[in-house]
């Protein structure tokens, strides 16, 4: 088939890489504007145009897809299809009705479940056991097309979206080609979604990485996975940013068990469940406990401000907590 390409991210490159491979043919590319970046604000190519240019496929980068001119050329090349990854605008109407075989589009998640810009975030946010990558006829609505092939994956249990994103980016491309030959052989039966189950992601801002501990400990630790590798999940220490990357989830009773061991202090859970929201409930050389809204985080990977990532009992040898100490200001 003989197809136009959209998208932008690596995750879009991914699957443009295996189409061009692949016995299709690739007319021409469709990405977003070039960017200036770094303190140098020099200009870097995105992932998918960079790919394009390897492969020597012409690439388009209209600011907007509604440009009468950007439609003139798009129409001139007579594609079969339309493929679509992250290509973040809206595609309208006539836009979708210019190829013979329509739009289809690569959207990792298991549709109508997380619709909208940041899908992957939404399993780990949910804690959700699996995941999937959907392949859907686009239609005018955000994310709302008839699915035309759809698969389910097992989550890793410390899944992050950096892990997670090479996983579906693979998984997408392969699915690609599969939908490819389906619906050039007419084998695939599109299924409407059902609106009424939909859920929707928004985009991710950096104030989704605020750490607020009066959420539970499970939620925060979720939290974490979802923002890394951007915004990071953070919180303050003596008036600077500390970043948590990875944590895990500790009941109170636990933690009264470990404070049973020292010498002083109060060891019954109740001391431990009626703590501060983010102090320090048990801290010791290689090891930091915080009280969360139901349970407690044990830090196990941190980073302060102007600092490299370390592991915790890395950290404590610079920095001594007690417990008590209150994270948040």
């Amino acid at each position: 088939m003989k197809v136009i390409f959209m998208g932008t991210p690596e995750l879009a490159a991914v699957a443009l890489k295996k189409l061009i491979e692949s016995r299709h043919e690739v007319l021409a590319v469709v990405t977003q504007p070039d960017k200036a970046s770094g303190r140098g604000r020099s200009v870097k190519y995105s992932p998918v145009k960079e790919a394009a240019l390897e492969a020597n496929i012409p690439v388009l980068q209209p600011v907007s897809i509604k440009n009468g001119d950007c439609k003139k050329e798009i129409s001139s090349l007579g594609a079969d299809i339309f493929v679509v990854a992250a290509f973040s605008q809206l595609l309208p109407k006539w836009f979708l009705e210019i190829p013979p075989y329509g739009c289809i589009n690569i959207h990792p998640s298991l549709l109508p479940k997380y619709r909208g810009a940041s899908p992957l975030r939404g399993p780990i946010i949910e804690g959700d056991k699996d995941f999937g990558v959907t392949i859907m006829k686009m239609a005018e609505r955000l994310d709302a097309g008839d699915i035309l092939l759809q698969k389910v994956f097992p989550m890793g249990e410390k899944e992050t979206i950096l892990t997670l994103t090479p996983r579906a980016a693979e998984i997408g491309a392969d699915m690609l080609l599969e939908a490819l030959e389906g619906i050039e052989n007419g084998t695939l039966e599109p299924i409407p979604q059902n609106d009424a189950e939909s859920t929707y992601i928004r985009q991710l801002e950096k104030e989704d990485g605020k750490i607020h501990f009066e959420d539970s400990a499970e939620s925060i630790e979720r939290q974490i996975r979802a923002c890394d590798p951007w915004p990071s999940a953070f919180t303050k220490l003596s008036g600077k940013t500390f970043k948590i990357w990875d944590a895990d989830v500790v009941a109170d009773a636990e933690v009264a068990k470990l404070r049973a061991n020292k010498a002083n202090g109060d060891a019954s859970e109740e001391a431990v469940s009626t703590a501060l929201k983010g102090s320090v409930v048990y801290a010791d050389k290689k090891s930091l406990y915080v009280k969360c809204g139901d349970g407690c985080l044990k830090l196990n990977e941190v980073q302060m401000e102007g600092k490299k990532r370390m592991g915790i009992e890395e950290f404590l040898r610079g920095k001594k907590l007690e417990e008590g100490f209150l994270f948040g200001e």
